[in-house]
């Protein structure tokens, strides 16, 4: 869906909130249309909605950005539109009865101290929690993926990448521990990653 001039995402809303309940909350704001967001395949709502105003995107959503809704702070910024899914390079057909050769996996030193690098894993998502949704999240990345098993369901975790390390790190602590879904996600940075941005970005 294409992002409006007008319109603007509000996001961490409880699952069984109505139209109606996002049009009050900015009725204030000159809401003509409020319109909850929901899964194709199952109907249940991605805990977001598109609200279209007639007073200035900026103010509103400074107003109301994390404010109270129903015990929840809000999530409130510019809609940006749909978020573009670069295609998968198609898999190489496997014989039949062939089984993927599995290399042991070496366990993980409990003491290992991450280094800071621009990508953050966001773990403990809801399974209906799609790349869409998590990237609406974190505003300010360059990607944002939840990651899938072989069978494409969700594994539970997604990948942000930001330009440089600063806006990971302000990320992290911004978003840590917040409700997605009904569940608190952890952010941290991610294992074994070599950071993905321009130096001079940092400046």
């Amino acid at each position: 869906m294409a992002a409006m001039a007008n319109t603007l995402f509000v996001g961490n809303l409880p699952f069984n909130t109505s139209d109606d309940d996002i049009a009050l909350a900015f009725a204030a704001y000159g809401c003509t249309s409020a319109k909850m967001q929901y899964h194709e395949d199952s109907g249940r709502s991605k805990g977001w909605a598109l609200v279209t105003v007639s007073t200035d995107l900026a103010t509103v959503a400074e107003q109301m950005n994390d404010t109270d809704f129903q015990g929840r702070n809000l999530l409130v910024r510019e809609d940006r539109g749909k978020v573009k899914k670069e295609p998968r390079e198609p898999r190489a057909p496997r014989q039949q009865g062939e089984k993927p050769a599995r290399k042991p996996r070496a366990p993980r030193d409990e003491n290992e101290v991450v280094p800071e690098n621009n990508i953050i894993f966001v773990g403990n998502l809801p399974w209906d929690v799609d790349s869409e949704s998590l990237a609406a999240f974190f505003p300010g990345h360059i990607e944002a993926n939840v990651q899938t098993s072989r069978d494409g369901r969700s594994a539970g975790y997604g990948l942000v990448t930001y330009e440089n390390v600063a806006l990971a790190t302000d990320a992290i602590t911004l978003n840590n521990g917040m409700d997605i879904g009904g569940r608190t996600v952890f952010c941290r940075y991610d294992r074994g990653k070599t950071p993905k941005f321009n130096a001079a970005a940092e400046y």
